[in-house]
């Protein structure tokens, strides 16, 4: 079963993380080089895809988290210091390296009030209405000059993802937490499923928040339930047949949910890619410095030189080693002083 294969097994979780961040740097080469309309699977954007990856995984893993958590206050902790090192640091770069070198090279208005303005904003981690999305003047004559850290806004979400699981999950047994997050998730879905079929005023919106938090509830399900799902690749290629089928006829954003996370997951034990990320995890800071490498590349006017696969290439080149900086000397660092605050509490304990 998936639980004891988890348990016993090694996973390319990391792997798949850092493919989806690579597939959502692909993505955004359509818009911010300016090459037209991307290529739609589905019907869903590429990088739209690879969100729902994101969060399917995260369901499942934040579950785990949580249900294995010594107290609430080490659950916290862990989340709060996965997320926040890394985003204040990579907005203050923005704001104060990446931004102002942009507009110098490119002989752009930079101005420090306003770059304050964006560092203070989103270390809410793109919360809407109040996160600031630019600097005004530093990306002047781009395909998108009001943005710097586009796919800031999912983190907000995945925040409050993180706050249902914990709360729910804090409160009540297993089998009373696998109602409380099943009920939600029939509801949301079937309430997308009638925007899909036409029957609702208005088509299920892009990038519509409650699409991948449906899939972050699909992978909290898939925990929650693990000790009943078969891992074998028998339910993977089911899983990924599905998401075919389910995409195919049109209604990915409501019912892709549970297949696209047991694929994914399922998938990770059968990938040989398990030593990928399991010193240095980079996907996070290829996610969030990916969009601002891509603006400060195509203010070197780089996509008027490549194809979108080579500005895509030339943008993972770049943030790799930022990713990897970030990952080694901010995100590793501050997830080792957790660790060390865990241990400090668990030893008394058994003691």
């Amino acid at each position: 079963m998936l639980g004891q294969r988890f348990a016993e097994s090694k996973n390319s979780l990391n792997a798949v993380r850092l493919l989806l961040a690579a597939a959502v740097i692909l993505s955004h080469s359509w818009w911010l080089g300016g090459y037209g309309p991307e290529p739609q699977p589905g019907g869903v954007k590429l990088g739209s895809w690879a969100v729902l990856g994101f969060f399917g995984i995260s369901g499942f893993l934040i579950t785990r988290s949580r249900t294995g958590a010594i107290t609430a206050g080490s659950y916290w902790r862990a989340r709060f210091l996965r997320i926040f090192p890394g985003l204040a640091v990579c907005v203050a770069s923005v704001a104060f390296v990446i931004a102002p070198v942009t507009a110098g090279v490119a002989g752009k208005r930079y101005s420090l009030p306003d770059a304050v303005l964006f560092f203070v904003s989103n270390l809410s981690a793109g919360a809407p209405g109040l996160a600031v999305r630019g600097i005004p003047g530093t990306l002047d004559g781009l395909n998108d000059p009001g943005s710097w850290n586009g796919p800031l806004w999912t983190l907000f979400w995945e925040i409050v993802c993180y706050v249902v699981v914990g709360i729910v999950l804090g409160l009540l047994r297993p089998q009373l937490a696998r109602i409380a997050l099943l009920v939600p998730f029939l509801v949301g879905s079937a309430f997308v499923f009638s925007l899909d079929a036409g029957w609702g005023p208005v088509p299920t919106p892009p990038d519509w928040p409650l699409v991948p938090i449906l899939t972050f509830l699909a992978g909290s399900l898939v925990y929650l339930f693990q000790d009943i799902i078969p891992a074998n690749p028998l339910t993977g290629i089911l899983a990924g047949s599905l998401v075919v089928l389910v995409s195919a006829l049109g209604f990915t954003t409501s019912l892709v949910h549970l297949p696209v996370s047991l694929f994914l997951l399922i998938g990770s034990l059968y990938l040989p890619m398990y030593k990928v990320g399991s010193r240095f995890d980079i996907s996070y800071g290829v996610y969030i410095y990916g969009w601002p490498v891509q603006q400060f590349l195509a203010s070197l006017g780089l996509n008027f030189a490549v194809q979108p696969l080579g500005f895509a290439a030339a943008s993972l080149m770049l943030v790799t080693p930022i990713a990897w900086m970030s990952c080694r000397y901010v995100e590793k660092p501050a997830q080792l002083w957790h660790r060390s605050l865990h241990m400090q509490r668990k030893i008394p304990e058994l003691a």
